[in-house]
């Protein structure tokens, strides 16, 4: 299990997507990051955007196994390179 964090002006209990905007950075999306304080930063800066709510960080369990079996769709970049580039 990783434990990954989501930083928004709320606590977040279900991720869902109905509440994502389509043009982040990599589309439509969940965001999450194993950086504890990246999740705090981003909170903050959703605080201060929309001038609403506090900054809360949510933290998940992941279950690693997940991203080899079928139930997701996931590209994985091991490092910065051409394709990682062009899918950016």
């Amino acid at each position: 299990m990783i434990r990954l964090f989501h930083g928004s002006n709320m606590k977040i209990e279900v991720p869902d997507l109905i509440h994502s905007k389509p043009f982040k950075d990599f589309g439509k999306g969940f965001y999450l990051s194993p950086d504890k304080q990246q999740a705090w930063d981003m909170a903050f800066q959703k605080v201060n955007q929309t001038k609403e709510g506090k900054a809360e960080v949510t933290e998940f369990l992941f279950n690693e196994e997940k991203l080899t079996s079928d139930e997701l769709r996931v590209l994985n970049f091991p490092d910065y390179r051409e394709e990682w580039a062009l899918f950016v």
